[in-house]
């Protein structure tokens, strides 16, 4: 113990630079700093500070972003709003451990998710309550589980508390903690059986009729039909559950569970941005079938775990698109309205009947709180808690880049300072740029993850190893003050396939949509926060041809990184126009097939990165 190949580092250790401190920037401007005046569910009223107002997971969801970005911005009124909550919440605890609103007592999946919060404020304040606190939880759920059943939700998502546990077992070293393990993992849906053989490759629709079940008692929905286990959500957190597996056992049956699960899921249910395909239940892999803004940022955490316990450079490629596509395209520049569920192929977005399992007609909207308010809760812990997953240490004495994007790192190696810093405008552009800025006069070992997608990776400094097959740069050396590393990622042009044949361009770790004219209009404003429909002003129905001769253009990287008016890059290529291709049930229609010398002009087109679009195709037919 621990059985792991990697250690995450602690919060205050890694700072964002460039563009991702811009984006944190604009997220601060946005709802995330505004939330807690704008929205009764986390404001003064709430139930995690004593109050009346919603006493579950939207308190929790909220902070989970807002604590880490508040620390990363210095920003002293955010930070205080944090406090009262965080505060509030230690001073709830009874004498057994339980703690919280006395309204959901009965309730374990909301703790579960505030002590990720409480997580992450320990390692900004190192304030030791938390530890005390989390202890006192551990001991409480592990006595409520020998005489009672966990449902629901909490069974779902049993994964995160062991999550804590893992955490709290490496802080402190309890091997009491230890022995809670077993039992608390038993009382988990088993995640780990279900990815072994995962047992749903068509969509829920094909299993279940929605429309009867929904008569039903909600809490006689797991007798009747696996509503939790199709659950985009859930499945998503249930991701991390084979790498806490592994951490704890050592059983090497996990890993190949965790890949081969994941695979299986994307295989079925994936699209190219990234996204797996839930509104609100897994929904097959058809580009037009949406996929839930709360799937995306847990997905990212649990790749965090993953790629914490198992090192694998897999979990880094995936974590890296869905941050650089699926998760700028569903919320809007400014961060002040975002979407429940967004599509690969989305060409209008409005309220209009889809064809979603069991979401309602606005889900599709941009606004403060469509459909339901839990995306409009947890959308924020997505970039601030990306940060924490770009570097690691692996032993004593290496560090390793397993996610790129512009930071700065400081840590500690042989008990002396260790810094580096990394200037880049990946993932629009090719250039790493690392500065050693301090380090121990001992021999060290940076790693730098190669995506998966790059075969031809160039380094300025002699020691460098490059292993394509094990995925990683290896550089072994006396550092020196003052040192440059430039590493270049060449990116070329890839067509991935997909759905029905559809194809999709990628360069790096960027999708490209194309770049429709987007009309956005206002359908209700609530509070000076307006929802808004975006209706496509310029053709979409395109194919693009198979030998695509595209030009690459590069530009400046805005202060919006993801910006659809002044995108960081661009792709032109040869397409024609799909007449028969149209609009389906407010659709795109199904990706049509098209004979390689149908009768139509050719044209250029523009693709732009998928972060960039609100409306797009990104999966298209080809001839």
């Amino acid at each position: 113990m621990p059985n792991k190949a990697l250690n995450r580092l602690n919060l205050t250790e890694i700072q964002p630079n460039g563009w991702l401190l811009d984006q944190l920037n604009i997220q601060m401007n946005g709802l995330t700093g505004k939330l807690y005046d704008l929205w009764d569910s986390v404001g003064s009223y709430s139930g995690w500070l004593g109050g009346t107002g919603e006493s579950w997971e939207r308190a929790p969801y909220y902070l989970d972003g807002l604590v880490p970005l508040s620390y990363y911005l210095n920003h002293k009124k955010s930070w205080d709003i944090c406090m009262s909550f965080i505060e509030w919440t230690l001073n709830s605890q009874d004498k057994d451990g339980n703690y919280g609103p006395e309204v959901t007592k009965n309730d374990q999946w909301s703790r579960f998710a505030m002590l990720k919060v409480l997580i992450q404020y320990y390692e900004i304040s190192g304030d030791k309550r938390v530890l005390v606190f989390a202890k006192n939880y551990l001991e409480y759920y592990y006595k409520l589980i020998k005489d009672t059943s966990i449902i629901n939700w909490s069974k779902a998502r049993v994964p995160d508390l062991l999550y804590t546990l893992k955490w709290l077992y490496e802080k402190t070293g309890d091997k009491e903690l230890l022995s809670f393990t077993y039992n608390i993992n038993a009382s988990s849906f088993d995640w780990n059986d279900y990815l072994n053989a995962f047992p749903f490759p068509r969509p829920t629709a094909y299993y279940i009729d929605w429309d009867s079940m929904s008569k039903l008692n909600p809490k006689m929905f797991d007798t009747v039909f696996p509503y939790h286990a199709t659950h985009i959500v859930n499945l998503t957190m249930g991701f991390k559950h084979p790498a806490l597996g592994f951490y704890f056992t050592g059983d090497e049956r996990y890993r190949e569970i965790a890949r081969r699960g994941m695979e299986d899921v994307i295989k079925n249910h994936g699209v190219v941005s990234g996204c797996i395909n839930g509104d609100e239940h897994l929904a097959g892999n058809s580009p037009i079938q949406g996929s839930e803004l709360c799937s995306v940022v847990e997905y990212m955490f649990s790749l965090q775990t993953l790629i914490e316990v198992f090192g694998d450079r897999y979990y880094g490629d995936i974590i890296e698109r869905l941050a650089y596509n699926a998760l700028p395209a569903t919320i809007t520049e400014d961060f002040m309205a975002h979407q429940y569920l967004q599509q690969a192929n989305q060409v209008v977005s409005d309220i209009s009947k889809r064809e979603w399992f069991n979401n309602r007609d606005d889900a599709n909207v941009f606004g403060l709180e469509p459909h339901f308010g839990c995306c409009t809760a947890n959308m924020h812990q997505g970039w601030p808690k990306f940060v924490n997953s770009l570097w690691y240490k692996e032993g004593k004495n290496c560090l390793v880049n397993m996610v790129l994007a512009p930071s700065t790192v400081n840590t500690e190696l042989y008990g002396e300072r260790f810094e580096i810093a990394l200037t880049t405008e990946y993932p629009f552009k090719d250039t790493l740029n690392y500065k050693i800025l301090s380090a121990p006069l001992k021999e060290s070992t940076v790693k730098i993850r190669i995506p998966s997608w790059c075969t031809d990776v160039k380094v300025s400094c002699e020691e460098a190893i490059i292993d394509n097959d094990s995925g990683f740069i290896t550089i072994t050396k006396v550092f020196s003050k003052g040192e440059d590393i430039c590493v270049t990622l060449p990116m070329d042009i890839k067509v991935s396939k997909w759905y029905k044949n559809s194809v999709a361009v990628e360069r790096g770790a960027l999708v490209y949509g194309l770049d429709i004219k987007e009309n956005w209009k206002v359908i209700k404003e609530v509070k000076g926060v307006k929802d808004f429909a975006v209706y496509a002003d310029s053709a979409w129905n395109y194919a693009l041809a198979s030998d695509l001769c595209a030009n690459v253009q590069q530009y400046d990287v805005s202060e919006v990184p993801f910006s659809k008016e002044n995108p960081p890059v661009a792709i032109s290529v040869k397409a024609k126009k799909v007449d028969e291709w149209v609009i389906d049930k407010n659709s795109a229609g199904d990706i049509p097939r098209v004979p390689s010398d149908f009768n139509s002009e050719e044209e250029q087109v523009r693709l732009i990165p998928f972060g960039c679009t609100k409306l797009r195709i990104s999966q298209f037919p080809a001839y």
